[in-house]
């Protein structure tokens, strides 16, 4: 589930949903069903929690004055960002040559790009968004120097500032020889209450991911084998593993596409109605121009259930 873009051209092409869609779909961290997508958030989502207190059950009165336990409210929140794809310069005539089955049509000074070669063109794009998107969703920070990870927040970025979640100490940085200890360190950190949830799982960097895998085939007495893969698991628990997760940290938590899960995600298509466009960029030029809005945030909707490594 994404944005839901209007395309805008000089054909009638069979993209509409599938530009933005794609962009937030097509990466790691929503394919591998970690994260819940919430679409037409135009400005702002609640994500509401409400907890009682323990022991609610108290001894029985005729005329109950006692009060048995207090349930708390707070909210977690999503804010998208607005965000634009821009590329004003894509020249029909380079296309003459290298798609002959797909000329350019029309007058020299007026060529028209195929419908195949705007969707060529858009796809190349959205590999690279995809990419960004999903970098963004785990390693976001507005106050990043790097402008293309400053649009929001990341899961990483939100678990490291924290003040509920589940810290776990420190044991370095994350090597082949300490891998196994932090991942029990963390494993024994989830909550007894969550504990034996299957949505618990492992998120963490693939390079070290490998270090892990790397651990295990040196273990003299168990494990696999030098020719052996290693499942992607600890102790019974998952792991899910992602190349554009920061290296040296570990979140568990509950991951799924459905509303139960940890990591929240929000979209929004913007009200102009033109939220993916190839057009002209001047009517007596042969340029054209792309461009695509859509806005994005992520959040946890209840950071005090994830455990969190971070590596010196």
């Amino acid at each position: 589930m994404a944005a839901s873009p209007v395309l805008t051209s000089n054909y009638n092409g069979d993209v509409l949903d599938y530009i933005i869609q794609e962009t937030v779909i097509g990466n790691e961290v929503v394919d591998k069903g970690s994260v819940y997508v919430i679409e037409d958030v135009p400005s702002k989502l609640s994500i509401a929690k409400m907890v009682s207190t323990a022991n609610p059950i108290i001894a029985r009165e005729a005329m109950p004055t006692t009060k048995s336990a207090t349930v708390t409210w707070s909210e977690a929140t999503l804010t998208p960002a607005e965000m634009m794809i821009y590329i004003p310069d894509i020249n029909p005539r380079i296309f003459e040559a290298a798609w002959r089955p797909f000329h350019p049509k029309g007058a020299l000074p007026n060529k028209v790009l195929d419908p195949n070669i705007q969707k060529v063109f858009a796809d190349v794009v959205i590999k690279q968004a995809r990419k960004q998107v999903g970098k963004l969703l785990l390693q976001g920070d507005t106050t990043s120097a790097t402008a293309a990870l400053s649009f929001f927040n990341g899961f990483f970025t939100r678990a490291a500032s924290s003040s509920t979640n589940i810290d776990v100490t420190n044991q370095g940085t994350i090597s082949a020889n300490n891998v196994q200890s932090i991942l029990e360190a963390c494993n024994q950190s989830v909550p007894d209450a969550l504990y034996d949830d299957p949505d618990m799982v492992f998120h963490m960097n693939t390079g070290d991911f490998r270090k892990y895998q790397q651990s295990v085939r040196q273990l003299s007495y168990k494990g696999q084998g030098p020719a052996e893969d290693v499942p992607a698991e600890y102790g019974g628990r998952e792991i899910r593993y992602y190349s554009q997760a920061p290296a040296n940290k570990i979140i568990v938590c509950k991951a799924t596409t459905s509303t139960d899960s940890n990591f929240y995600a929000a979209v929004d298509k913007q009200n102009d109605m033109e939220n993916f466009i190839i057009e002209k960029l001047r009517p007596e030029g042969e340029h054209y121009f792309l461009k695509a809005l859509f806005k994005m945030d992520a959040n946890f909707s209840i950071d005090s259930e994830s455990v969190y490594y971070a590596g010196s």
